[in-house]
């Protein structure tokens, strides 16, 4: 983590330390281990409650202070619902949304778009759809995956070599599973 990253988790320990002590386990504050990644794109945080990690989008430390904050209780507050209640809560079920509420945050699992900065609004990669076909026997069947070792399960059970000729045909349809 660079020098400017360390500096601004460190400027949030003290609400750390609030937030913790405001939701009944103070001693959350000094186990949680906070750290920014520049592998988020689309996820502004993740919080590994089990090891008291909570991970930030690095492009955080470029947006709005609020915007880090509400993120930072975010992931705070499942570490928290974690240490009250234990394992096997919804992640933002009852127990979380009374925790965010009680630190003065809306309990909102996703933002709008217009909140986020313009790193975080981009659309994911959509995946390629491919038929495979298996020229003996003529079964087709479209995947979102190509893999070369797959073979024609009817062919082989019959002795011969299944292979399968795969055909790109773009991106699926909106809503469309590969089915």
């Amino acid at each position: 983590m660079n020098s400017d990253a360390a500096e601004r988790v460190r400027e949030f320990e003290p609400l750390l330390r609030e937030w913790s002590a405001l939701w009944g386990v103070p001693e959350l504050a000094g186990r949680l281990d906070v750290r920014f990644s520049g592998r988020f794109r689309t996820s502004l945080g993740r919080c590994t409650p089990a090891k008291a990690q909570i991970r930030l989008a690095a492009f955080l430390l470029e947006g709005s202070p609020a915007l880090l904050r509400e993120a930072l209780c975010h992931e705070a507050a499942h570490a928290a619902a974690h240490a009250l209640h234990g394992a096997g809560l919804r992640p933002h079920g009852d127990e979380w949304r009374a925790l965010m509420r009680a630190a003065g945050q809306a309990p909102r699992a996703r933002l709008p778009a217009e909140l986020l900065p313009p790193l975080a609004r981009r659309p994911r990669r959509v995946a390629t759809l491919w038929e495979l076909h298996c020229p003996v026997c003529h079964m087709a069947r479209r995947v979102r995956r190509r893999d070369r070792r797959w073979r024609c399960a009817a062919c082989r059970a019959a002795g011969l070599e299944g292979a399968l000729v795969a055909t790109r045909l773009g991106p699926p349809a909106a809503g469309s599973h590969g089915r």
